[in-house]
């Protein structure tokens, strides 16, 4: 089911990121704002809502981080229906765990129809058809602009969340996990991924990584339940990554282009060995990403 601002509003899911007061349409779908009209939270081309406390905070965010424009550009994304896109993306894939390809969709594909599911930091693709994409940014393909450190959500009114390649990038990560439980209805589940082994990447910032019991604890802290977690993509991804990334940074001038493409075709053929790597318990020492799924 698709999530209309109208029908966010009139079941009164979204709410003031400010003061938790339910949010009303205005009648010519401009603007949400409280019955006290004290707070006004713009409407973008009258299907975005823009529920953020500080735009100039999210204009700066797509200024600095002109990687993350780049990617959600529509010119981008159609290129990646290129025939050649398609190759590169079979010969880079990341061989994820079956464990963590699973337990993702056990969670979004058994969700009925009229089940919210939010995708926190969502975009520019969508990840499953249930989800609605949550991010600081208002890129293309993406649902609400909002603070995943303040979500515009009422208490209880979410069925599932879907964190991926987030937290990282987030200056209060426990903020935000205490978010996610609070809007999730009881019951309701949880998929969180998240980099270990990782170079920096700012988008436009970069916090910190998560070792698998790290990022266990972050979400018991904040009061969830575990219900499964391990390796999702695993260490030679890892050694690929930050050798390619070693490569860009370090290697001289002259030098880097030849090293870069012959390192690139050498990781590639590498990488399908993390289907081997990865059933083993110690994967997890070098996982460039950990996984866990957890209910409220």
């Amino acid at each position: 089911m698709y999530w209309s601002i109208e029908r966010q509003v009139e079941e009164g899911k979204l709410i003031s990121p400010v003061t938790k007061i339910p949010l009303l349409l205005d009648g010519k779908g401009e603007y949400l704002l409280t019955a006290d009209d004290r707070e006004r939270y713009r409407v973008l081309e009258g299907k975005v809502p823009l529920l953020i406390i500080d735009e100039d905070l999210a204009a700066d965010y797509v200024s600095s981080s002109k990687r993350m424009v780049d990617e959600y550009q529509p010119e981008s994304l159609s290129r990646q229906e290129s025939f050649f896109s398609k190759v590169k993306a079979i010969l880079l894939q990341d061989y994820r765990t079956k464990a963590s390809v699973d337990d993702f969709t056990a969670i979004f594909d058994s969700q009925p129809s009229n089940a919210l599911c939010l995708s926190i930091g969502g975009g520019p693709t969508r990840k499953h058809p249930c989800l609605v994409n949550l991010n600081i940014g208002p890129f293309p393909n993406v649902d609400v602009v909002a603070d995943a450190h303040l979500l515009p959500y009422a208490d209880n009114t979410v069925d599932a969340i879907y964190c991926e390649a987030v937290l990282e990038h987030l200056h209060d990560p426990r903020l935000a996990v205490r978010e996610m439980l609070r809007v999730l209805k009881p019951g309701g589940r949880l998929f969180a991924c998240t980099p270990f082994m990782q170079a920096y990447h700012g988008y436009p910032h970069h916090y910190q990584n998560f070792s698998l019991t790290g990022h266990r604890h972050l979400f018991e802290e904040a009061g969830f339940v575990i219900m499964s977690n391990g390796v999702c993509v695993g260490p030679v991804y890892t050694m690929v990554s930050l050798t390619s990334t070693f490569i860009h940074e370090f290697a001289p001038v002259v030098l880097r282009w030849p090293l870069q493409k012959g390192w690139g075709l050498f990781g590639a053929l590498l990488r399908p060995l993390d289907r081997l790597l990865n059933t083993r318990e110690n994967a997890f020492i070098l996982a460039s990403t950990t996984y866990l799924t957890a209910r409220k």
